[in-house]
């Protein structure tokens, strides 16, 4: 029996429906597969950011400026002032948060080690003065700035307690010659780094952590 060619071409149409039904199914079935790979990728690189910061949660013990016996007036504040513009050397985004003390006045105000870990770097820096940072147990690095100066002759590789003194805030930073003062008022910045094998370093927000802190001060003699 010999097809008309109406009854031809709506065999073709069909056929064609056909193939492209099986298609779209086979596209919705890979769009679904990547879907979920990408589901499982992206869950895989949150529990990575978790285990991170709750590294962080694991290292700290106090905060980084003790309370005076002596001076009531002697108090540090601090604001959420993360990725807030700055412009020493290029426009950046700040990435710290900045202890202010009520008394500014240079090497007055001791710093201390919020973590237990080991010296990684100590020394001059332009942007950051006299800083020092600590390699804490579970990988996280912790930057003080713009010290007055040290407490002891600090080397990498010393091993540091947490409560431990670091040295003295100051106003030091914002100059390529070692000593630079004056370009700012005295403060602490603290930073809070993190890595893994896909970042080698990754800023993190102090501020929540300050906060935290702040219930865990040590007593000091101010002098």
């Amino acid at each position: 029996m010999r097809l008309s060619t109406a009854s031809l071409g709506l065999l073709v149409i069909g056929a064609c429906l056909l193939i492209c039904l099986e298609l779209s199914w086979i596209s919705e079935g890979s769009i679904r597969k990547t879907e979920e790979i990408n589901k499982d990728s992206l869950s895989e690189q949150a529990r990575g950011y978790y285990e991170l910061y709750e590294n962080i949660w694991k290292d700290l013990k106090y905060f980084p400026v003790p309370e005076s016996t002596e001076d009531e007036e002697a108090e540090v504040s601090f604001e959420n002032s993360w990725l807030f513009e700055r412009t020493y050397g290029g426009l950046y985004g700040h990435e710290g948060t900045d202890l202010m003390p009520s008394v500014e006045k240079s090497g007055y105000y001791p710093v201390v080690s919020m973590t237990d870990g080991v010296v990684e770097k100590v020394g001059w820096l332009e942007k950051g003065g006299w800083r020092i940072g600590i390699r804490s147990i579970h990988d996280v690095y912790f930057y003080y700035a713009h010290l007055s100066s040290y407490a002891e002759d600090f080397r990498e590789g010393d091993v540091i307690e947490a409560g431990q003194l670091l040295g003295y805030m100051g106003d030091t930073g914002y100059g390529k010659e070692e000593g630079t003062t004056g370009q700012f008022p005295v403060h602490l910045h603290v930073g809070i780094y993190v890595r893994n094998e896909e970042i080698p370093e990754l800023a993190v927000n102090p501020y929540w952590f300050l906060k935290y802190l702040e219930q865990y001060k040590l007593k000091w003699s101010f002098s």
